[in-house]
């Protein structure tokens, strides 16, 4: 379909955690009458593949040039038992670091925002969901208030939870990274890249995306 006209270029910069540059995204839209494309990664927040997934999609996103609707859930399996009403493969722990980070995103819906905190948690990734300042910092860090994320995690912070369990349950996600483009699986880094028949380079990936924006 013909571009009708180029109409933006978002440039987002933040600070990231020990005082390094954070994300910068350039995203050139393009006003067409197609959807975005869907971007969405299927994770726990204290697995390495999620770390590793993450970090090559923030290269990615940076240069993508069409629209993206980007999110991510994260895998739980319900049990009432637990503190959190869920058991996490890493522990109650990562089961907090998954509301933190939901509770982020709730609070900042802009996914730079809380794609950046993401990020930055997972900077020291062992760490997420311990008794520390770990979240707070990187809100700091980010120019953000995190009481209000906080009050979140202790009030809604479990439905939150449920909710992105359910979506990771209802799509047959049950392994962290999994990738989804338009609501299929691509690819999924499991120790290693698999299943990934589009190809695993930044430059693969950010193909695959555009590709599927006709």
């Amino acid at each position: 379909m013909t571009i009708i006209k180029r109409v933006l270029w978002i440039a987002v910069s933040v600070l990231a955690l020990q005082g390094s540059c954070a994300p910068t995204f350039h995203l050139n839209t393009d006003l067409l009458s197609q959807s975005p494309v869907r971007v969405d990664l299927h994770v726990m927040s204290k697995c390495p593949d999620a770390v590793q997934c993450e970090d090559v999609f923030f290269k990615v996103l940076s240069k993508v040039r069409v629209p993206v609707k980007f999110d991510i859930n994260y895998i739980a399996e319900a049990d009432a038992s637990e503190p959190f009403k869920h058991k996490c493969k890493h522990g109650n722990p990562e089961c907090l670091g998954n509301i933190q980070q939901l509770c982020f995103h709730h609070v900042y819906p802009d996914w730079r925002d809380w794609f950046a905190f993401n990020l930055c948690m997972n900077q020291d990734y062992g760490q997420i969901g311990l008794e520390n300042d770990l979240a707070p910092n990187c809100a700091r860090h980010l120019k953000l208030d995190y009481a209000l994320v906080d009050s979140c995690v202790h009030d809604i912070g479990v439905e939150l939870l449920k909710d992105s369990a359910n979506v990771s349950k209802d799509r047959g996600i049950r392994t962290s990274c999994s990738i989804l483009l338009n609501n299929e699986l691509n690819c999924v880094h499991d120790g290693t890249w698999k299943n990934c028949a589009e190809g695993t380079t930044v430059e693969d990936f950010v193909q695959a995306i555009e590709s599927r924006y006709v």
